[in-house]
C-alpha cells in the first residue's frame, strides 16, 4: 500500500500514538485499542473480526465491541485516516478496500 506524505505518526509512549493529518490539519491521538483498530482496518478479511473477539474475551460484550469498532473506524474515516477504494477486475465485478493513509 502506497503510504501518502500528508500524514505524520508518532508514538509517544505509554501505549500513546498521535497522528497528524497535514491535510486537514487535525491530530487524532490514539489508544492501543484505537491503533489496533486503525491497523486492523488497513489490514482487512478477518483482521477486524479477529480483534473483535480479542476483546470479546477479555469481557466484553460482543455487540458492543462491534459497535465500538465501527464507530472508532468512523470517527478515522472521519479524521482522514482511512480511505475507502474502489478497485475493479471486471465490468460485474467491484470490490471494496479500505486502505490507511499513513507516513512513517
Amino acid at each position: 500500500m502506497a503510504r501518502p506524505q500528508d500524514i505524520r505518526v508518532a508514538d509517544l509512549g505509554h501505549d500513546t500514538t498521535a497522528v497528524l493529518n497535514l491535510r486537514t490539519g487535525k491530530w487524532v491521538w490514539m489508544d492501543q485499542d484505537t491503533r489496533r483498530i486503525w491497523e486492523a482496518s488497513l489490514s482487512g478479511g478477518s483482521a477486524l473480526r479477529t480483534l473483535i473477539d480479542t476483546f470479546v474475551t477479555r469481557g466484553h460484550d460482543r455487540r458492543q465491541a462491534e459497535q465500538a469498532v465501527t464507530d472508532t473506524a468512523g470517527i478515522l474515516r472521519s479524521y482522514g485516516l482511512l480511505e475507502k477504494h474502489t478497485r475493479t477486475r471486471s465490468r460485474s465485478w467491484w470490490r471494496t478496500v479500505w486502505q490507511v493513509v499513513s507516513c512513517r
